[in-house]
């Protein structure tokens, strides 16, 4: 009779496994997850830059080469209160993007696209730093 060159493949599907070797069932984890001081994945951080091209005259490269722009999604942004949410409102203002439930930050302070991108991580662990220090001290003035 006809054998399916297939063969192992089916049977390790109806055996459950993977052709990692691993149980189907198992769900996807990410090992090693890094993490920013406030809390944030790594992963979820998304960057975005441009590229000029080099001009034939000095200075050989535009000005904002260097920008980076950063977008968050809300929902990785550990925020725990309703109190949170509003005071972060407050301090990002427009730069949080209502449509999309993201935040946008954009960096071009430093000749360097790496400086620039560091600065605005660093910018992103203080708003989220400074929101939960408001939010606590609020709390503690309102039930003071």
């Amino acid at each position: 009779g006809y054998v399916s060159p297939y063969q192992d493949l089916f049977d390790m599907m109806e055996a459950n496994r993977t052709s990692l070797g691993t149980e189907a069932t198992d769900s996807y984890v990410l090992k090693n997850r890094k993490y920013l001081e406030c809390g944030i994945p790594e992963d979820k951080l998304m960057f975005r830059t441009v590229s000029y091209g080099r001009y034939l005259q000095e200075p050989y490269i535009n000005p904002a080469e260097h920008k980076i722009t950063m977008i968050v999604n809300l929902r990785d942004i550990p925020l725990e209160s309703d109190l949170e949410h509003e005071i972060f409102h407050q301090i990002v203002g427009p730069r949080f993007m209502q449509k999309r439930q993201q935040l946008k930050l954009t960096s071009g302070v430093f000749a360097s696209r790496i400086e620039n991108k560091r600065h605005l991580v660093s910018m992103l662990e203080r708003i989220v730093a400074h929101t939960k220090r408001l939010a606590k001290e609020v709390a503690e003035n309102e039930s003071s």
